[in-house]
Order: structure tokens, then C-alpha cells, then sequence
């Protein structure tokens, strides 16, 4: 499995499994399943990644889960 680092110009459409792996950031080496968008606060821009239940920020890798079938 390779991850596909973001590019902020080029966010990856529908839901991804997101992740971010940049060191002494909030929510470090933490994964989710939804969707990526670009976000702002005081500090610049950022990307975050959401579902129903939870945020992620900072997220620096995604994965095109949807790309592969599970069998059961």
C-alpha cells in the first residue's frame, strides 16, 4: 500500500482513507475514512478530513480505498 501525498491544488474527490504523518502536529499518525477539503484559520491553510462522526486535521497522505473491492 503507498500512500499519495496531498496536493492542495489536486484534493482527491469522494471518500479516501486519510492520514497525517507530519511530526508535532494535532492528530499525528491518525487515519480516517472520508472526505478531504481545504480549510483556513489564523494560522493558514490547512487540510482536514471529515465524516459523520469525526474530523481529522492536518492531513499530509491519502489512499484510494475505494479502489479496491473487498471480497467476503
Amino acid at each position: 500500500m503507498e500512500w499519495i501525498k496531498i496536493d492542495k491544488k489536486n484534493l482527491p474527490k469522494g471518500n479516501v482513507l486519510a492520514a497525517n504523518f507530519k511530526p508535532n502536529t494535532e492528530d499525528y499518525k491518525v487515519k480516517i475514512f472520508g472526505k478531504i477539503s481545504l480549510d483556513k484559520d489564523i494560522e493558514g491553510e490547512y487540510i482536514i478530513c471529515e465524516n459523520f462522526a469525526e474530523s481529522v486535521f492536518h492531513i499530509t497522505h491519502w489512499y484510494p480505498i475505494n479502489d479496491h473491492d473487498i471480497e467476503p
